[in-house]
């Protein structure tokens, strides 16, 4: 019995780390990003919330070296997708808002769920990004891919009012 506890667990465990969401906050927009099942993701995950100045790159991308490094497993992905979160060496984070070919090669951090209007919302210089667990709160006002939430705070308790549902925030002190 214990044996299949710890086998259910691993599990469990393993799916939730497959599934790592994050925010990609960019000015008044926010991304959905979904971090590898790796130690690279998990590793970046250790660092959030985490902001930034991103260094514009190539027409292409935008980088950012960390104080720290993190695991690597390069590989050749022969083509970069708008979205994609890579790791350059083991300190650059790059995030690509164009889609190319390349000969280099990376460590997958993660993507963007659905990178439209990553590429406008980054513009053609340096720029501010905030990383942060799915489960942090934005800041008021921020949209979620061109698609705004309210905040609604009643009796005390916290909503959030997203493309038509409304989810209840718990153990969160509402001001």
């Amino acid at each position: 019995m214990k044996r299949l506890f710890i086998l259910v667990f691993a599990l469990s465990t393993m799916t939730l780390m497959a599934q790592t969401p994050i925010n990609i906050i960019i000015g008044s927009k926010a991304f959905s990003a979904t971090l590898a099942d790796s130690e690279t993701g998990e590793a970046f995950a250790a660092l959030l919330p985490l902001s930034v100045t991103m260094n514009e790159l190539n027409g292409n991308e935008k980088y950012h070296y960390l104080s720290t490094s993190l695991p690597t497993a390069a590989y050749q992905p022969g083509t970069i997708h708008a979205g994609d979160l890579m790791l350059y060496g083991n300190n650059c984070v790059v995030l690509f808002y164009e889609t190319f070919n390349t000969s280099y090669s990376y460590t997958r951090i993660g993507a963007i769920d659905d990178p439209s209007g990553l590429a406008v919302a980054l513009g053609s210089g340096n720029v501010s990004v905030r990383f942060e667990k799915e489960q942090t709160i934005a800041s008021e006002g921020v949209q979620r891919n061109n698609v705004p939430s309210t905040k609604i705070i009643k009796n005390g308790a916290l909503f959030i009012q997203h493309q038509g549902a409304t989810y209840t925030i718990q153990g969160v002190n509402a001001k």
